[in-house]
């Protein structure tokens, strides 16, 4: 038996086809890189920022470190001693070289604050939010959480100014202060810890890890929260193992606020008119900020550079944090 022949076609293209492998030429094109102001070298930054005013040059400041450091430079520095010189002849610089031109960029940042305050337009938009007062207030991510007023928290849309979730709060505990971030929120009830998650489910600490001696007011920043004690302690609660592991020795009196800084440094007043700034990774004391209120420290705010507290009696305080000293303070209304 034999088996039949394969029949193939003669190929009627006479040019052999290119082998695969075969070497392509193409160009590289150099790839161009855009110039931003970011390429910019220090003395081209420094000839822009020469044109610019006082306040403008406190916007720069603030953009990034190697801006901030140009503002520093002395060459700028010489320009605008000239310049002063120049549009007040009379006047002499020596008020303006005994300080540092950071400094004095602060002073026009804050007095351009206050004449804003004091002659610029506001829209305020309000809105009924609970049936009784709301003693407490937190912002973050384009979100407002109300409560301390009634048995329920609210949290609150800035673009629809509507309650888009509540969350009720145990019988017969009092809730004492609260924060929160984009999954859960966190509450000092009475002397316990209560946590609410997003989706709904809520969870109170045991009483036999949770409680503490009385606290006035706590901080969240996962997976910690601070709760601030009448004995001057700062505790801090692992929010996931549910314990206390850490008890830092803040005041001898009463804490009444707290807040975090950026590098995890804890700040907290208290009832004798003094701040203290402590360090959680070492236990110990940075700084002690004194006031010449004697009745407490009802509220802290923290800035970039500055620290602002509001006292029992109606006065405001502003410390600049890169020297631990007091700039100066005002006296509002009373709270």
């Amino acid at each position: 038996m034999t088996k039949p022949l394969s029949t193939f076609t003669a190929a009627t293209n006479n040019t052999p086809p290119t082998p695969a492998t075969a070497p392509t030429y193409q160009t590289n094109k150099r790839r161009q890189t855009p110039t931003t102001i970011l390429s910019l070298d220090a003395d081209i930054l420094c000839t822009i920022f020469a044109f610019l005013n006082m306040f403008d040059l406190v916007r720069c400041s603030l953009v990034c470190k190697f801006w901030n450091a140009i503002l520093e430079s002395r060459s700028l520095r010489e320009f605008y001693e000239k310049k002063l010189l120049k549009n007040s002849p009379t006047s002499s610089s020596f008020e303006f070289t005994k300080k540092s031109l950071r400094v004095t960029l602060g002073e026009v940042a804050m007095n351009q604050n206050r004449l804003a305050l004091q002659c610029g337009r506001f829209h305020v938009d309000q809105w009924r939010g609970h049936s009784t007062a709301v003693s407490q207030c937190r912002m973050k991510m384009g979100t407002v959480v109300t409560g301390v007023g009634d048995k329920v928290i609210r949290l609150w849309s800035l673009d629809s100014y509507k309650c888009v979730e509540e969350y009720l709060i145990p019988d017969v505990l009092p809730l004492v202060d609260f924060d929160f971030d984009e999954s859960k929120i966190v509450g000092l009830i009475g002397s316990r810890l209560c946590i609410w998650r997003r989706n709904g489910k809520r969870s109170v600490f045991p009483s036999l890890e949770g409680k503490f001696i009385k606290g006035s007011c706590m901080r969240y920043s996962d997976p910690e929260a601070m709760v601030g004690c009448d004995d001057g302690a700062v505790r801090v609660f692992d929010m996931y193992s549910r314990r206390c592991t850490q008890i830092i020795r803040m005041h001898d009196a009463p804490i009444t606020c707290l807040c975090l800084s950026e590098d995890q440094l804890i700040l907290s007043g208290s009832t004798s008119g003094s701040v203290t700034i402590s360090d959680p990774s070492s236990a110990q004391k940075v700084a002690t900020l004194r006031s010449s209120d004697v009745r407490g420290i009802r509220t802290l705010c923290l800035g970039s550079q500055l620290l602002f507290a509001g006292s029992a009696v109606g006065y405001t305080y502003c410390w600049d944090m890169s020297q631990m000293r007091l700039m100066r303070y005002n006296h509002s209304h009373r709270y």
